[in-house]
């Protein structure tokens, strides 16, 4: 089956690599060997995966494994909600989210007691708008005599796969003393991403959607006077991180990750092809499809969101229900496309070669003929 579903595109892991994990597929791996917590593992050597391998690969100064993205996110607001906010009180209870962002991240800033804040986004190609943050951070400035806790930007958004301007939104958040926190759940593992190189202060990746890896899996990348605050040990059981319940992500998806990394270094070089051939899709589906693509142009990542508005006319003039377009192309041998939809479809290229994607193009071709 060829499969376009962008949740799923970048986390399939290799073939060698499913092999390598058939040993730790008996009871709960790692355990055995644990001094005390995952991240200090030696056999095999997690310890060096985390202290060396990701916060390299990152541009990290401190890395720690999670469940998940929004685990991540909610790792990092909570700690600084409490050394700020809480204790220090030096910061306005609030966290200003790009227009395009992830319900999870918001839900991340609820359940972290701070207050969410989305900026514009261009009606166009809904674009985030970098100026909307200064406005947003100034407005919670006059209003609170302090600025607020941190800004949190998807790189790219999980809905159109945009890429915000990140350098000057961050340029404008560390003018404003504000934290600066990258959801970047759809391009660390599938792209190059430095942490240095924006100058931002943590990180969050998703093992599962973007780093080949089974989930769930998350990883967050600190600079290191966050990373201090985040891995603060607790007063009462020596050894152990308060935010990380004294252990960070463990079992089957943490030695996925670790077998992963050699494959991950290698495919982040092949990026530029694989937006050349993201843009090669675009291009067939808007002149032979009718499809129009709902994000920036050209596009910058394999996540497409398409406007498929023929799809639904045809369907509704032909009266088939809405769930003929997934059972056609799974009869076809392509999923990944949400069952029901029609009027928009999302779906990336990752996974592609130039010959699957001339294949998924014409067989939606055959079904508008």
């Amino acid at each position: 089956m060829i499969n376009v579903d962008p949740l799923v595109a970048g986390g399939v892991p290799p073939s060698h690599v499913v092999e390598q994990l058939q040993p730790y597929m008996k009871g709960y791996p790692l355990c055995l060997y644990c001094p005390g917590d995952v991240h200090r593992v030696k056999k095999p050597d997690i310890a060096k995966l985390v202290e060396e391998e990701l916060p390299s690969f990152m541009g990290a100064d401190v890395v720690r494994l999670v469940h998940g993205a929004r685990e991540g996110a909610f790792l990092a607001l909570f700690a600084l909600y409490k050394h700020h906010v809480k204790e220090r009180k030096d910061k306005a209870p609030f966290v200003i989210l790009d227009g395009n962002t992830h319900y999870s991240m918001v839900l991340a800033v609820e359940r972290s007691m701070l207050t969410p804040v989305l900026t514009e986004v261009e009606e166009s190609q809904y674009r985030v708008v970098p100026e909307d943050f200064a406005r947003k951070i100034e407005e919670i400035e006059d209003s609170h005599s302090k600025e607020p806790l941190a800004v949190i930007v998807n790189y790219p958004d999980g809905k159109y796969g945009n890429l915000p301007e990140l350098k000057r939104i961050a340029k404008i958040a560390k003018e404003h003393n504000v934290y600066v926190i990258v959801d970047g759940a759809y391009s660390i593992g599938r792209m190059p991403f430095n942490m240095k190189s924006f100058d931002v202060d943590v990180a969050i990746a998703s093992a599962h959607k973007s780093m080949a890896c089974i989930g769930p899996l998350g990883v967050v990348g600190m600079e290191e006077s966050v990373g201090r605050i985040v891995t603060k040990e607790s007063e009462y059981r020596e050894g152990k991180e308060v935010e990380l319940l004294g252990c960070s992500a463990r079992g089957l998806p943490t030695v996925c990750l670790f077998f992963v990394m050699p494959h991950l270094k290698k495919r982040v070089g092949e990026w530029e092809e694989k937006v050349k051939l993201a843009n090669y899709f675009v291009e067939r589906a808007e002149r032979e499809l009718g499809f129009e693509l709902r994000g920036e142009k050209p596009h910058r990542h394999d996540l497409l969101n398409f406007d498929t508005s023929v799809l639904y006319e045809k369907f509704q003039k032909e009266g088939k229900d809405r769930f003929f377009l997934y059972r056609y192309l799974k009869k076809e041998g392509i999923i990944g496309v949400k069952p029901g939809i029609t009027k928009t479809v999302k779906l990336s290229t990752y996974l592609l070669n130039k010959e699957e994607a001339d294949f998924v193009i014409e067989t939606f071709s055959k079904l508008l003929a």
